[in-house]
């Protein structure tokens, strides 16, 4: 690894147009810590929030973020109700510094699973950066990309549409204006993708790090980024 990833000089040329990120470990981070599990999540949340204006800076216009899937509502309720808890916080107090760095905001996944004073409120954050244009954050949300898939198979049946092709198909998807994912990471050390963005990481890089999410840094990112940049794409070809 190069010297130069740590300082004010990085300027790959990476082409990344869209960054996905499952943020895993923040309850083995904090285990580790002799932390209870709602300090490694706060944790968690606070180097997300971080890295999202840090990351702005390398031009990287879409970054999806996995942040509570369809699966972990089978979690213990007291933990659910923390997650939910700091949602809440960070939409209702963030949300402004989001819209002053001209980020869009969009969340995809189930909201009819979450109360709806949430649901409004997240609402009401992605109606207000709607028209910002320098980077979109988007927070995966109640997500599990096998749910999304059938729901779009069957608001297709309901359409009465016969006939579909792949880019008929993504125009039901939650977020039809979503790019292919180009570089996907996962922290916490295991190497699955966990039902996490299937059909938009088709092609994507995926990079594996073996370091809990609230210790992930942007230098981290970087060294992720400079992998990526050696790497060919061919999507099949040669």
């Amino acid at each position: 690894m190069t010297d130069n990833l740590t300082d004010n000089t990085f300027n790959i040329n990476h082409n990344i147009k869209h960054l996905a990120i499952i943020m895993d470990g923040n309850a083995r981070w904090a285990t580790s810590c002799n932390l209870s599990k709602a300090e490694g999540h706060k944790k968690g949340a606070e180097v997300a929030k971080e890295l999202i204006l840090q990351i702005l800076e390398l031009n990287i216009p879409y970054v999806t973020l996995y942040t509570f899937s369809s699966e972990n509502w089978q979690r213990p309720k007291d933990e659910i109700s923390l997650l939910m808890k700091l949602l809440n916080y960070y939409v209702e107090n963030e949300i402004k510094t989001l819209h002053k760095h001209q980020i869009r905001l969009k969340i995809v996944g189930n909201l009819d699973k979450i109360n709806s004073d949430l649901k409004n409120k997240i609402l009401h954050a992605a109606e207000l950066t709607k028209n910002n244009d320098k980077m979109t954050v988007c927070l995966a949300f109640s997500y599990g990309s096998r749910e999304e898939i059938v729901h779009a198979c069957q608001n297709i049946v309901n359409s009465g549409i016969k006939q579909i092709s792949e880019e008929i198909f993504s125009q039901f998807l939650y977020d039809k204006e979503m790019p292919d994912v180009d570089l996907y990471i996962r922290t916490g050390g295991f190497f699955r993708m966990s039902n996490f963005l299937l059909w938009q990481a088709a092609y994507a890089e995926l990079y594996f790090i073996d370091k809990f999410w609230p210790d992930f840094s942007i230098d981290d990112l970087k060294v992720a980024i400079e992998d990526y940049s050696r790497r060919k794409r061919n999507f099949g070809g040669r």
